[in-house]
């Protein structure tokens, strides 16, 4: 665990991160971008993509929009790790949720989840998320379906809370 770091993604980790987002049974869970969508989110100021290393090697990854805008809302749009329920997703959230909460002014961080992703709601509440409600037909899958979603959240007091400041 000493070579596991969490650091900001640059554009030479598209490739990683795509592999990773078109892991054989995550297409059900996980949308997928092309490298040019991916560099275009990356350029933007609101956007960071944050990138779990071990040994160098990119092991998960997210996505964090919104960030430094009015309302102090940040959407964290994606996050995924190569191999899923090994832990790697929850540190990598964990790092990202205190950088956030430490280095920015941002207030809420929300997600939203298909409703049949249980083991990344479980992940998700083992961190302080909550969740608010169920959106129908909110999402198009990479099958073409329309699913429903689940939207969770976290807020600066919550985190606050649980890390006892």
């Amino acid at each position: 665990m000493e070579n596991v770091t969490t650091e900001r993604a640059t554009e030479a980790d598209i490739p990683a991160i795509m592999a990773i987002e078109r892991t054989r049974g995550f297409e059900d869970f996980v949308g997928r971008w092309s490298a040019e969508q991916h560099a275009a989110e990356m350029a933007r100021d609101s956007t960071r993509y944050f990138v779990l290393r071990d040994g160098g090697e990119v092991t998960a990854f997210a996505i964090f929009q919104h960030i430094g805008e009015p309302d102090r809302r940040v959407h964290l749009k994606r996050i995924v790790a190569k191999d899923a329920g090994q832990g790697a997703g929850t540190r990598l959230l964990s790092s990202a949720l205190d950088w956030l909460y430490t280095e920015t002014e941002t207030n809420r961080v929300d997600l939203d989840l298909f409703v049949e992703n249980e083991r990344a709601r479980r992940t998700y509440e083992k961190l302080g998320f909550i969740v608010e409600g169920r959106l129908r037909d909110y999402h198009r899958s990479v099958d073409g379906r329309i699913r429903d979603a689940l939207i969770m959240s976290i807020l600066r007091k919550d985190w606050a809370k649980r890390h006892r400041l």
